[in-house]
């Protein structure tokens, strides 16, 4: 049973999806989770990064936690992906993060059971999302909601870090018919 305490917190705490209002609040949770995370965070591209998610709602969501008047801690991030494996369209949590004086008082459950309810309620059969190796207490915490650890290694290749690397090769560009043009414009 819950104490007292947790659950005069659990009360007056409100996790709702956030709005644009919410930006100035985000971004220094969205440092500390970075910071906690070891992940380089550059203010200007996270800022017009999280304003056109904000904006768009084809990208994605972000879920708050809201402890006062406008004051946040906590906070998840939900993109979507498209996936054949589970049939179309996957969420996946790119961020997730609880400020320290707020964890472990049932709110990481009550998101995560947040995002699901509208993931299901918007035909999303799964959700994925990444810890780091060494992050045990949010494997736990996962495992204990079902998450289910994959046999797989996440790979990742920064574009604007690669850029010479991925010039195609002569080959590759005489391969292409003058008919087809790339679906992304530059």
């Amino acid at each position: 049973m819950e104490s007292n305490l947790n659950m005069s917190l659990h009360s007056t705490n409100d996790i709702r999806v956030a709005s644009r209002s919410d930006q100035a609040g985000l971004l220094p949770l969205i440092r500390a989770y970075y910071r906690f995370d070891s992940i380089k965070f550059d203010h200007r591209k996270i800022a017009r990064a999280l304003d056109r998610l904000l904006r768009s709602r084809s990208l994605g969501r972000i879920w708050v936690i809201e402890v006062a008047k406008r004051e946040l801690a906590g906070y998840a991030i939900l993109t979507y992906n498209y996936d054949l494996e589970f049939g179309g369209i996957q969420g996946i949590i790119t961020d997730f993060f609880i400020t320290e004086a707020y964890r472990r008082q049932g709110l990481g459950a009550r998101m995560i059971s947040a995002i699901a309810s509208f993931c299901r309620t918007n035909g999303i059969s799964a959700i994925e999302l990444q810890v780091t190796r060494g992050n045990l207490r949010a494997k736990n915490f996962y495992h204990s909601l079902g998450f289910e650890t994959l046999d797989r290694l996440v790979m990742d290749l920064d574009l604007n870090r690669n850029k010479a690397r991925m010039k195609p090769s002569a080959t590759a560009a005489k391969s292409l018919s003058p008919k087809v043009k790339p679906a992304v414009s530059t």
